[in-house]
């Protein structure tokens, strides 16, 4: 779809002069499927959202409000060369909107439990098929499940004193690089997010979450060598961002990472503190595109802004079929880092300021 500068468009109206400006700004309704999949490997259940979009003549939004879009009763199946999956429909309320208040979605299990229910597996083909080929409104699409970009360096597991497996101490004041290992698939591109988890008083408070990150697939202020991928934060990077979202208030206990960070043995590492949390994820090439072609703020006023797809078939469609994987490090502050937070009652220790 072309958009125009507001110039051109005000100077066409003039060189139009005494011609007629009639037009017709409806092209004729046309149905179109929208269609929205990503697959997680991590997760038991994958979602696929089928539904119809078309121009309408009228008030979109009481036509929104009064239908539900949902395309129901097709077949649809997930495969992967001799092993195929074959969704089930189900009806999910909506977040409270103006929409119509229910959809129907489908619904593969990949749990792993028993016949039908294989789990997804990295580094494979998967395709997706809506309704037969023979059928008018028939889509299809592929995605590859990125491999799971493995989280090295500072932030792997310690061994200590005997057999015993410990979580690393991190020093967010100073400059902190975390990189992995580089899927081999091609087009695959990363974001970072960290999460913190805390309590006020013994009861616990909303995550924070620094991130995610623009889409990447180059070091970002730092190298870790050419089969990995590496991103630097800054000095106190991650603690500013915390602390801004942290609420400052007087007599009141903070703590966080309560558990013991060291555990006897490997078979033990659940229960170790999930607190503060490194998550690194893999975006397939497919849905890589779509995030960044289609975001508002590469939008051209004055060029063409492309609707990008990896799904066809008989009919047009919108949407994108693809997948990711993440990779997950948990990690405990240092006595400044808990500090500078103000967490578990830590005394501020020498030389250790915001500065």
């Amino acid at each position: 779809m072309k958009i125009w500068s507001a110039a051109a468009w005000f100077m066409s109206l003039l060189l139009l002069g005494s011609c007629t400006t009639d037009f017709e700004v409806y092209a004729p309704e046309k149905e179109i499927r929208s269609v929205y999949c990503v697959l997680n490997p991590n997760d038991s259940v994958q979602y696929v959202r089928v539904a119809k979009a078309f121009q309408f003549r009228g008030d979109a939004l009481q036509y929104a409000a009064a239908n539900d879009l949902s395309v129901t009763g097709r077949v649809v199946k997930l495969s992967n060369g001799n092993k195929t999956w074959f969704a089930t429909q189900e009806t999910m309320p909506k977040d409270s909107g103006d929409f119509y208040p229910f959809h129907a979605v489908y619904k593969f299990v990949t749990d792993g439990s028993g016949v039908g229910k294989d789990t997804l597996r990295e580094g494979q083909t998967y395709r997706l098929e809506i309704g037969a080929p023979e059928d008018d409104d028939y889509v299809t699409g592929e995605t590859v499940v990125p491999s799971v970009p493995r989280i090295k360096g500072e932030l792997n597991i310690i061994s200590a004193a005997g057999s015993s497996k410990c979580l690393p101490t991190l020093a967010l004041e100073r400059k902190f690089n975390m990189f992995w290992q580089k899927a081999p698939e091609a087009g695959v591109f990363y974001e970072v997010r960290v999460r913190m988890e805390f309590e006020r008083n013994g009861v616990p408070q909303p995550t924070i979450v620094w991130g995610p990150t623009e889409l990447f697939n180059v070091n970002r202020r730092c190298n870790e060598g050419s089969g990995n991928i590496c991103y630097q934060f800054a000095e106190r990077e991650l603690l500013r961002s915390f602390f801004r979202k942290m609420p400052v208030e007087n007599g009141v206990s903070y703590t966080y990472n309560t558990a013991n960070a060291c555990v006897p043995n490997s078979t033990l590492l659940n229960l170790m503190p999930k607190s503060l949390c490194f998550e690194a994820t893999a975006v397939d090439e497919k849905l890589s595109n779509y995030m960044q072609v289609n975001n508002p703020k590469f939008l051209d006023l004055t060029g063409t802004k492309p609707e990008y797809t990896n799904l066809g078939g008989k009919i047009d469609v919108v949407g994108i079929f693809g997948s990711y994987s993440t990779d997950r490090k948990y990690a405990v502050l240092n006595d400044c880092s808990e500090a500078l937070l103000g967490l578990n009652g830590q005394v501020l220790p020498p030389a250790c300021n915001w500065e």
